[in-house]
């Protein structure tokens, strides 16, 4: 073994072969809440952000099945309330998640540049653990809106 190679320490470990459903939702709050990061960004810097995704569509003349890339559309979680402070709303799938546990959904901030800020405190959140209640019953209730 060479010399930079001995710094490295090394175990005999097996990947797991299925992701636990918490870390599922951790990781799908989390993406969502980086797309609502560079939703932000664009918007400060006066770019249209819209991240393609693959869509399977039928051709109607061969019948043949294709997967294409089209814009995914991202709809944004903050806006401007009446007495013009920036609200944000922290969402998974289509329910909002009420972050205070107070029946207080929206966190309100003075102005936009704080939202970016806000985004990511709620992400360091959500990879610590804090959010796994909430996210356990959105998807609850999201199953349960399927079920119908």
């Amino acid at each position: 073994m060479t010399a930079s190679l001995t710094a490295l320490k090394f175990v005999s470990s097996k990947r797991p072969t299925q992701i636990p459903s918490v870390q599922l939702r951790r990781n799908k709050l989390v993406n969502k809440l980086h797309e609502q990061i560079q939703l932000i960004s664009a918007k400060k810097d006066g770019v249209h952000f819209a991240p393609l995704h693959l869509r399977s569509v039928r051709d109607r003349h061969t019948g043949e099945i294709k997967r294409i890339e089209l814009p995914k559309r991202i709809r944004p979680w903050f806006f401007t309330s009446d007495n013009g402070k920036v609200c944000l709303q922290i969402k998974y799938g289509s329910k909002v998640i009420d972050v205070s546990g107070k029946n207080k959904p929206t966190i309100e901030l003075a102005n936009a540049d704080e939202l970016v800020k806000t985004l990511e405190l709620v992400k360091v959140a959500t990879l610590a653990g804090e959010l796994d209640q909430l996210l356990e019953t959105a998807g609850m209730k999201l199953r349960d809106g399927f079920a119908k």
